[in-house]
């Protein structure tokens, strides 16, 4: 299957990584072949945990062997911690970063928590004289970043920073700030004249990036609006048309998300297709997103006509149809078969429609990250959550990845459940229930009381889920929750199930994890494994 569709390696889709599924099940054969296929040893999973940090949770021990062999030879910057490094690199404070070089220049390459490296940090901050200091010193221009936690196959380079920014994480100081205002406004001036400017993140560290040797592929020409060089690149080689970043950014999307209409229309006169999949989990493309985001209504017509898929969605930014700009182009799009669902509507605030949908089709509340009411809830839209189960309409979409939303708002919770007969579950995503939700990924001053209304609404209090085979108390103590432990605990929960995995009991958890506060409480309760 391999030979016959490379792509299988890296998974980009809709499926999950093979190698993460191998590692999770142990599966040594199949790590080995997909490693020597050339499968990245040092993604993420789904659930934001490192390869090798999975395999050594299950004492996979020869897997993590591999592994670790694996990851000596890849060039993939690994997350560490934050260090001050990488604050004054983003801050711009090129003595503070030069002194600290100097100290320890093994600093140079050191990945923060999210795997950015100091050259990638200071790009993010529009630091030139930092990113000039850092380029001297021998930084590592085609470190592939791995990308925050719960994102996989992000792998951006600083050129990809420099051409899309990052999310900046260091509040400039006063006079950064209005230096950084000042260079902004002198470029809008520089470039006031055309229709769309491409709001490229800094057209000067691009510049120094490519003469230093950064990457220069048929996305970043296109991004950058080189359309001579993009002729060039697919007169020499045609079969460049399906180029893609390392993150899986295409030459179309690229384009028209810079507003180069004209590369745009090229690249598709040669062949590339608007539905091909795209970066940040755009299985149907995100070039006709972004020209609707944008407002472009002439590229929505061209990538249209082209086939583009109106319901296509990028990854947490809806469709088409939900990122239109004006009504006109939105109207368009329907026109196209684009819809929206009720889960689109709730954030549109178009909360009449939302009800107009459900009631003509019923089905319809499904739709979108667990339905309907994962909107509801982190929108906190009482009166509609009211106007929902009224007209009786309740909570069982698959929770995938939106699980966590329906926990935002206590009251709302308890509403919810109040409507449901006896011993009814909201539903569950890959065995996770709101129980472990609690005692993962939610905020610290409701999460007890979460639980509590679980609880009081039947929950099965010990249910495994199938990534972690483990409990909700379990995922406490991974988690170091003290105060998830002691509630579950007190109300009654077994510290371990007679075929738990030796891994995975809640001691395990805390053992391999260095909680010792936790592991003390539940040897006070007598588990011993």
């Amino acid at each position: 299957m391999i030979e016959r569709r490379p792509t299988l390696v890296d998974g980009h889709g809709d499926h999950r990584p093979l190698i993460e599924l191998a590692v999770r099940e142990g599966r040594l054969g199949a790590v080995r072949l997909l490693i020597d296929a050339g499968a990245d040893s040092t993604q993420l999973t789904s659930y934001g945990d490192v390869l090798l940090q999975m395999a050594k949770d299950r004492r996979y021990e020869a897997i993590a062997a591999i592994l670790e062999t694996a990851r000596a030879r890849s060039t993939r910057t690994r997350p560490s911690r934050d260090h001050a490094i990488h604050t004054a690199a983003e801050a711009g404070d090129v003595a503070r970063v030069r002194a600290l070089l100097d100290a320890d220049p093994t600093l140079l390459n050191q990945g923060d928590r999210e795997g950015a490296t100091p050259l990638q940090r200071a790009i993010i901050g529009r630091a030139r004289r930092v990113v000039r200091l850092l380029l001297d010193r021998g930084a590592d221009i085609h470190a592939a970043h791995p990308g925050p936690e719960g994102l996989r196959h992000v792998r951006l380079q600083a050129i990809d920073f420099a051409i899309w920014g990052g999310r900046s994480t260091v509040r400039p100081t006063g006079w950064r700030w209005l230096f950084l205002c000042v260079r902004e406004l002198a470029r809008r001036l520089r470039s006031r004249g055309n229709a769309r400017p491409g709001p490229v993140h800094d057209p000067a560290i691009v510049r120094l990036l490519l003469a230093r040797g950064a990457a220069y592929d048929l996305p970043i020409a296109a991004a950058l609006g080189h359309l001579t060089r993009v002729a060039a690149m697919l007169d020499r080689d045609p079969a460049r048309i399906r180029e893609a970043r390392p993150n899986g950014q295409l030459a179309l999307s690229a384009a028209v998300g810079f507003g180069h209409d004209r590369i745009a229309r090229l690249l598709l006169d040669r062949g590339a297709d608007p539905t091909w999949p795209d970066a940040y989990g755009s299985s149907r493309g995100s070039a006709l997103h972004a020209a609707a985001r944008a407002g472009s209504r002439p590229m929505v017509e061209v990538l249209l006509a082209h086939g583009a898929d109106p319901n296509g969605f990028v990854d947490a930014a809806g469709n088409a149809v939900f990122a239109a700009r004006t009504p006109e182009i939105r109207a368009l799009l329907v026109a196209h078969g684009g819809a929206l669902d009720p889960y689109d509507l709730v954030w549109l605030d178009e909360d009449d429609d939302v009800m107009r949908r459900v009631k003509e089709d019923p089905d319809s509340a499904r739709a979108g990250c667990g339905g309907v009411f994962t909107a509801v809830c982190t929108r906190g839209k009482r009166d509609l959550l009211r106007r929902l189960l009224d007209a009786g309409i309740r909570c069982d979409a698959s929770a995938g990845g939106c699980h966590s939303y329906l926990l935002e708002q206590p009251d709302m919770l308890r509403s919810m459940l109040s409507k449901r007969g006896p011993g009814s579950r909201l539903p569950d995503g890959d065995g996770v229930t709101l129980l472990h939700e609690t005692c993962a990924h939610v905020a610290p001053r409701i999460r007890v009381e979460c639980a509590a209304i679980r609880l009081d609404a039947d929950a099965t209090i010990s249910a495994r889920d199938d990534e972690y085979r483990s409990t909700p108390l379990a995922w406490a103590a991974r988690n170091n929750l003290p105060d998830m432990v002691d509630f579950l605990i007190a109300r009654g929960v077994p510290t371990s199930l007679p075929n738990d995995e030796l891994w995975a009991t809640p001691l395990a958890w805390a053992t391999a994890r260095g909680h010792s506060r936790i592991v003390d409480m539940l040897r006070d309760t007598g588990a011993t494994r």
